[in-house]
């Protein structure tokens, strides 16, 4: 901006400075500076008191906007959701297939184990160790001893 300025203050140098004049040239003087007559005033402006003045049609302009984007967020986490269950649901699955899968193991195990010890000869170890032995018909103790074969029914009483 400052040599745009120089080319159109070239030309309206008086003639008077020029070199070719026979008048003495001061040899301290400055070369104007280019729009140096243009003063600039600043004011102080004080827009503290100044209120906006309100618009009806903004109010509504939000509302609806704030509106639609919680319609957005709220179609957003309704087409989420339903995928994110599928995962969840997998991995669950996933968990219960290997969940089963330990138990089945641990069920084969035990029915292995069953037979083993249900068997007749660790029936008859166990008895053996413990020293199970037959009751004697003395050492029999008879909590029935009329054996009549009555049976105690429960019933209500017909008056």
């Amino acid at each position: 901006m400052a040599i745009l300025a120089w080319i159109f203050e070239k030309n309206a140098v008086p003639a008077a400075s020029s070199p070719r004049s026979g008048a003495p040239r001061n040899s301290f003087a400055l070369r104007p500076l280019p729009n140096e007559e243009i003063h600039v005033f600043t004011k102080r402006i004080d827009n503290s008191r100044v209120v906006r003045e309100q618009d009806p049609q903004a109010t509504g302009a939000a509302v609806k906007t704030i509106m639609s984007a919680c319609l957005a967020a709220v179609g957003m986490v309704g087409l989420l959701v339903p995928a994110a269950n599928t995962y969840l649901a997998g991995y669950t699955l996933t968990e219960l297939d290997k969940q089963n899968s330990v138990l089945e193991a641990e069920l084969a195990r035990l029915e292995v184990r069953e037979a083993n010890l249900t068997s007749l000869e660790a029936l008859a170890r166990a008895a053996k160790n413990q020293k199970f032995v037959d009751p004697t018909p003395e050492s029999m103790v008879v909590l029935n001893d009329d054996r009549t074969g009555d049976v105690a029914m429960n019933r209500k009483n017909k008056q």
